[in-house]
């Protein structure tokens, strides 16, 4: 079920959205760091004022929820509102509901994801930016995933009004920390529902903790050629890679040192990727310790974890580092502008943004020269065993 909200007036004064094209500095240069900063902060105080979670079923949650339909309204927006349920039974995971009390197991939980459409665009090429909006019970989540809320909330603001040649979704999934249950939830609903608009998405870029403190710059590998690739990878549908390159090539453009992490099943785009949508996006990091390599490349602390508050009552606006945060913001618009100027045909792969650098010829066969090496190496290991055999069968002869 989807709620269409009209939109009522600003609830609060906001730039006028520019008529017509804008460009990536004009884009870019709209997403601002006191911007991201108000968002964080209006998801504290809905966790501060709901028990100090926004995790799905809460009030702090629909707290979040009714933030980024306001700010999608005063933007000019008409935000949908998709209501579904998550079920809740005793093969959740326990920790989990232990946040919610003894009784938060049973029964379904009613919850939201946030739609909202550029005013112009094609349909039939579809960009879709998203990001889970519910924290986990023990914390407030602003890393995760307030940081990604906040950065597609934000870059949103900085489109309206611009006129794009595909058609631009923004969303805010719910129930994200329960098995990916609001982009599950609407994905079934449009490939069951509405077919048709199931397959008018070309492309699904993903926002989900970008602003970790101890941070890296991440972007997803979406042709396994980082050689990365650990038990919870997954397989990246055709057309992943041009995600891949468009994002590398803005941080190559503005100098930012950043590298490729495993397309793995961490967050929402799983949901896209296993629909067979190309799907990407950014990442800072959360568990894992930064090398001494990558402390060198961005600074903070080797040896520490990126979010030392990853899942945690301290996930708070001090686990928040702004410049990063802005400056992945930053990539995401100037990628989600360049996709929605671009030329897609659905019926060929998607290829990077109109005018951006393409991978030279070695980069675009550096996957298959990887395979041949790896099979060289193989053949050349099983050959030396084979020889060795011989000689050891001559020996004993």
């Amino acid at each position: 079920m989807i709620l269409s909200l009209t939109a009522s007036g600003p609830a609060t004064a906001l730039p006028a959205g520019r008529d017509g094209a804008a460009t990536t500095e004009e884009i870019t240069r709209a997403v601002t760091a006191e911007q991201l900063e108000g968002h964080l902060r209006a998801f504290q105080d809905a966790a501060d004022a709901h028990g100090g979670n926004r995790a799905v079923g809460t009030a702090g949650y629909r707290a979040s929820v009714d933030h980024v339909v306001e700010r999608l309204r005063a933007a000019g927006y008409h935000p949908r509102v998709q209501i579904f349920t998550v079920p809740y039974d005793e093969e959740h995971d326990d920790e989990y509901d232990h946040g919610y009390g003894e009784d938060a197991a049973t029964g379904p939980r009613v919850t939201y994801n946030v739609l909202a459409d550029t005013a112009t665009g094609d349909p039939a090429g579809t960009v879709v930016l998203g990001a889970h909006l519910d924290s986990v019970p023990e914390g407030p989540g602003l890393n995760d995933n307030g940081s990604g809320a906040a950065g597609v909330l934000a870059v949103a603001e900085a489109l309206a009004g611009t006129d794009t040649r595909n058609r631009v979704r923004f969303a805010w999934w719910g129930a994200e920390e329960v098995n990916y249950n609001g982009a599950d939830h609407y994905v079934s609903d449009l490939r069951a529902n509405d077919p048709g608009a199931f397959d008018d998405i070309a492309l699904y870029l993903n926002l989900d903790m970008i602003g970790s403190p101890n941070y890296g710059r991440f972007v997803y590998d979406g042709d396994a050629s980082g050689g990365g690739r650990h038990d919870d990878s997954v397989e990246a549908p055709a057309g992943s890679e041009a995600i891949e390159v468009a994002f590398k090539g803005y941080f190559e453009s503005v100098a930012m040192a950043a590298e490729e992490v495993p397309f793995d099943d961490g967050s929402d785009h799983l949901v896209f990727a296993e629909a067979g949508i190309p799907a990407g996006g950014l990442f800072t990091g959360d568990t894992g310790e930064k090398t001494r390599q990558q402390a060198e490349r961005y600074g903070g602390e080797a040896g520490t974890d990126y979010d030392p508050c990853y899942h945690s009552a301290c996930d708070d606006m001090d686990n928040v580092d702004l410049q990063v945060l802005e400056e992945m913001s930053d990539a995401t618009a100037a990628v989600v502008l360049g996709f929605a100027s671009s030329t897609i045909d659905g019926g060929a792969p998607l290829r990077p943004p109109d005018g951006w650098p393409r991978r030279s010829a070695f980069e675009e066969l550096r996957p298959v020269l990887t395979t041949l090496v790896a099979l060289s190496v193989a053949a050349a290991v099983a050959v030396g065993v084979a020889v060795a055999v011989r000689r050891r069968a001559r020996v004993r002869r």
